[in-house]
This record gives C-alpha cells, sequence and structure tokens, in this order.
C-alpha cells in the first residue's frame, strides 16, 4: 500500500507543477497569495508578521480574529524567536526535526475576549505560518506540517492502510501531533530529501487535505468554477437555474431540499428516511463505486478527480 500512496503523491506533485494543463483555482490563488507575503524580500518587523498573520486567518479561517488583540500579541512573540527572520525559520524547524516548542509559541493563549476571558491557543494558524515560513525554502527541506482539522481525521486511516501503530493522542501538542505525521513521512520516503521537487510535509499536507476534502464531499477548492459547476449537475444537486442564464442558479430555491429528498432519498447506500444534506450525499454518491462524478469535466482534471477518488475509495476501507 506503500507504493500507492506514493503514486498519489507523485500524482499530485505532478498537478502541482503543471498550472496550465490543472488549477484547484481558489486553492492555489490562496496559496500564491499568502507565498508571496513572505518572499517579497521587505523589511522583517512586527508589522510584516502581522499582516502575513491575518491574511492567513482570513484565507483558511483560522478565526483568530475573535480573540482580540491576538495578532499583535502572536506577531510580537513570533518577532521574540529572533528579530531577523531565520531565527523563527530555524525555530520552526527544530521542531520539524523533533525538538520542543521551548518557547511554548503554540500552547500559549493569545488575546482576551470581549468580556475580558482568556483568549484562545492558536495552533492552526502558527502551524500555517511556520509552513509558509518555510515553504519552497531548500535549506529546509522537509518543511514544516500544518496541524489540520482534515490532517487529523485522515492520519489515523492512513497509519492503518501502511500498516503502521497510530498515535492515539496527536492533538494536544505541536510536538505530539509533528511526532505522530513523521512517523507518516519516514515511513513513505525514508530519508530527508525532496520528493518531486517538493518539501515532504507540503506533499503529505496536500495529500492528507484532498483525502480530507474527499471524506467531506467538499469540492469547491478543488475544481475550477466551470468544472465545479458541472460537477454538481452531475450528482443532479444544482438548483433551479435562472431563466435565460448560463449556469446562474435561483438564490433562494424554496423546493430545493424538497425536491432533492424525492430524488436522493434512499437511494444511495441505505440512506432512506436521512434528511438531505448536500455534502453527506456528495460522500455517499463518492462510495458508490458506480458513480462517475466527473464525467465531462476537462480531460485533464476528470482523470487527475477520478484518481484521487478511486484511492479515497481504497482508503476509507481502513
Amino acid at each position: 500500500m506503500k507504493e500507492e500512496i506514493q503514486f498519489i503523491l507523485k500524482t499530485i506533485g505532478k498537478k502541482n507543477s503543471d498550472i496550465k494543463s490543472f488549477q484547484e483555482a481558489t486553492y492555489k490563488d490562496q496559496k500564491a497569495l499568502i507565498s508571496h507575503l513572505f518572499s517579497h524580500g521587505g523589511d522583517y518587523s512586527r508589522g510584516t508578521i502581522m499582516l502575513r498573520l491575518v491574511v492567513i486567518d482570513s484565507l483558511y479561517s483560522t478565526n483568530a480574529a475573535y480573540s482580540y488583540f491576538s495578532f499583535e500579541e502572536m506577531a510580537e512573540r513570533i518577532y521574540e524567536l529572533g528579530h531577523k527572520e531565520e531565527s523563527a525559520k530555524n525555530y520552526f524547524y527544530s521542531i520539524t526535526k523533533g525538538g520542543k516548542d521551548t518557547s511554548k509559541l503554540f500552547q500559549e493563549a493569545f488575546g482576551i475576549q470581549k468580556n475580558l476571558s482568556e483568549g484562545s491557543k492558536q495552533m492552526s494558524l502558527l502551524s500555517k505560518y511556520a509552513y509558509y515560513s518555510l515553504f519552497n525554502d531548500k535549506n529546509y527541506p522537509l518543511g514544516f506540517p500544518i496541524y489540520d482539522r482534515l490532517a487529523l481525521q485522515m492520519y489515523p486511516k492512513v497509519c492503518r492502510m501502511l500498516t503502521i501503530k497510530p498515535e492515539t493522542k496527536i492533538d494536544g501538542s505541536i510536538e505530539t501531533y509533528v511526532s505522530a505525521l513523521n512517523k507518516v513521512r519516514k515511513s513513505l520516503f525514508g530519508n530527508d530529501e525532496l520528493f518531486c521537487g517538493l518539501q515532504q510535509f507540503d506533499i503529505l499536507d496536500a495529500y492528507l487535505w484532498r483525502m480530507g476534502k474527499f471524506s467531506e464531499g467538499n469540492m469547491s477548492l478543488l475544481l475550477g468554477r466551470e468544472d465545479y459547476v458541472r460537477f454538481v449537475k452531475n450528482l443532479n444537486l444544482a438548483a433551479l437555474p435562472m431563466p435565460n442564464s448560463k449556469d446562474k442558479f435561483k438564490e433562494a430555491d424554496k423546493d430545493y431540499k424538497l425536491r432533492m429528498n424525492k430524488i436522493h432519498n434512499g437511494s444511495l447506500l441505505g440512506q432512506k428516511g436521512k434528511e438531505f444534506n448536500f455534502n453527506s450525499t456528495i460522500v455517499n454518491m463518492f462510495l458508490d463505486e458506480k458513480v462517475n462524478p466527473f464525467a465531462g469535466l476537462n480531460k485533464d482534471v476528470a482523470d487527475y478527480m477520478t484518481t484521487l477518488l478511486n484511492h479515497w475509495r481504497q482508503l476509507n476501507k481502513y
């Protein structure tokens, strides 16, 4: 099974570099925007760090903004790691390599709530900051793993597919999370070198994230607009179209759920009697190997997404 996962990793790696034939539109645009903030070569300051954190939080919806003053405090703590950017990079990479979060950056609660109670820990946001800080820097060939809900969900399945014992408590600290993913990484790669020209944790994160998106039935970031419209139509999940308007749908389709219940209720994998849910219906269709949800999409996109889907179907059995 290691070979099967490695094949999917290579497929993802190839598509990541093959922008002309494939683009995961919104997802890639967001990554490019954030990466620019880390690579433009401007002054390194608290303000620079804060801007990066705000943009990452906004695009990834990590909700740090709900704690007042959290961005200012996080920027100050990252800047305290060293007033040169390399100091923060080296700190993050030391954690990648199995070191401790000696500054307790990932464990601290930042900001305050509106009633003056304590703010919240920002492990997810800070891990994304660390990821982009090391992203595409060949001095750090492993990169940094993003602490992500989807990765947490898919980790046990991938471990079982690789016949390695998953860690049972990996969401308490950044060290235990990195240690757990390192077990998967070492099983797959066996060294610290780039894989298909990509950092190992970058490609592993891309794989776990995509498998998680299939598990949630959420394809909106994996497809461009035209392909997404075709995908939804393929599964007979589209709202009623507006008159004389291509690919424009009624904002308030009042009978949508009722109509979907009639179309889909009981038709897939024993779901009879359950109220219609858009994403759950997609997942059920994904599980049905007779369904081809990507028919009629751009051929390159359809081939790629079908390859991912077929692998996800195998992974889902573990």
